[in-house]
């Protein structure tokens, strides 16, 4: 058992998949549901500062909109003991770059699919007046159907002139150098 077990007694969690310098993920059961699914508990350290659960909220319930089947779904999201969490869907598989660093080169047809799948969810990130901010290859699951989920909005800005609806303030840089782009 966890520590987070005890904050989010709702779900079994089973095991870490992944930590970055926005939060670590971990793959838990919601046994009422019978599914699995991904908790994402973000740093302490941003829960610290004074607007960021008015931001957090913003930016959760715009994420909550884009439900396609290209994009990572968002169930729920809020703050136990001061954790902020998002829930989200549980996608098996691999994310691109892993994909990439087991099987080397892909052939140019896979690559144009997967790069196919990415734009259309893309597309509706934009249709909902987002900027996803870091389009990476880890980014990017793989299910072993060959579906492609993007992931990892929490970098995502709103577009509109939404009054405290984005994390970062202008000329800001959040993201991945390596794949940002030069302007």
């Amino acid at each position: 058992m966890t520590c987070f077990s005890l904050r989010f007694p709702q779900l079994e969690i089973l095991e870490l998949l992944g930590k970055g310098g926005m939060g670590a993920v971990y793959k838990a059961r919601q046994p009422g549901l019978d599914r699995m699914v991904a908790l994402k508990i973000l740093p302490p350290e941003l829960g610290k500062a004074p607007s960021f659960a008015e931001r957090f909220t913003i930016e959760a319930r715009a994420l909550a909109r884009l439900a396609h089947n290209h994009i990572v779904t968002v169930y729920d999201f809020g703050q136990v003991n001061g954790l902020f969490f998002i829930l989200m869907e549980y996608v098996e598989g691999v994310n691109l770059a892993e994909l990439v660093t087991q099987r080397g080169l892909l052939p140019v047809a896979e690559s144009c699919e997967l790069i196919r799948q990415a734009a259309i969810g893309l597309q509706h990130v934009h249709e909902q007046h987002l900027v996803h901010r870091d389009i990476k290859p880890a980014n990017l699951l793989v299910s072993p159907a060959g579906v492609v989920k993007i992931l990892d909005l929490g970098l995502a800005t709103l577009k509109t002139g939404t009054s405290g609806g984005e994390l970062t303030t202008d000329r800001q840089f959040l993201g991945t150098v390596d794949y940002a782009a030069p302007e």
